[in-house]
């Protein structure tokens, strides 16, 4: 079994109770923390200081290009978020992946995050946000696709963006560019996977 980096982020279930208590809108300008319980529309001190995150049952995680579908079958990222903020800052501490691979055998690629990515958390609805990466660089080795082709490609990671919600945190045809201008490296790749968070996270205020 091979262990691998990449990088590749925790979510929410809502009192369907709580949804009448806030008229106030909820957009750039409302602070954002992520806490272990809700009990009302703020953080109430127990703010949630390590993320772990995990692919959901029956999961996996995906990148697709015009060249292959690369597979993980397991996935681990930890982050630590900090301060209330607008938006919340969360720094990716590590992000482990393994037996990936564009075969059944799950063993002829590695993705290493050659910088584990800062990302911003923004408060988009209640019990919902936005995640954002402002830096980060993805690398994929992959060797012996269809029996032939070996690449050593390298991804941007800024601007990606996910969806943080329900106790999960989605990437969906989450696009990344290519920055090592090697032959044979798709142009674009889009990254697919569904996290779940180890504990009750909540995007709060």
């Amino acid at each position: 079994m091979r262990l691998i980096r990449m990088f590749g982020l925790a979510g929410l279930v809502t009192v369907a109770a709580m949804a009448f208590v806030s008229t106030s809108p909820v957009g750039a300008n409302t602070p954002t923390q992520l806490c272990k319980v809700h009990v009302s529309l703020t953080c109430q001190g127990d703010p949630t200081t390590e993320l772990h995150l995990v692919l959901d049952t029956g999961q996996v995680s995906r990148l697709l290009s015009s060249l292959a579908t690369i597979l993980c079958l397991e996935l681990l990222l930890t982050a630590t978020p900090l301060a209330l903020g607008n938006p919340q800052a969360v720094h990716t501490l590590d992000i482990k992946h393994e037996e990936c691979g564009t075969s059944s055998t799950h063993t002829n690629c590695e993705l290493t995050a050659e910088l584990l990515p800062l990302m911003n958390l923004l408060k988009t609805g209640l019990d919902e946000g936005s995640l954002t990466a402002i830096n980060g660089q993805l690398r994929v080795i992959c060797e012996d696709i269809g029996g032939f082709v070996d690449i050593d490609c390298k991804y941007n990671l800024i601007g990606v963006l996910l969806a943080f919600a329900g106790q999960h945190v989605t990437a969906n045809g989450t696009p990344l560019t290519e920055v090592g201008d090697k032959f044979l490296c798709p142009n674009t790749t889009t990254a697919d996977h569904l996290l779940k968070t180890l504990t009750n996270t909540y995007v709060l205020q």
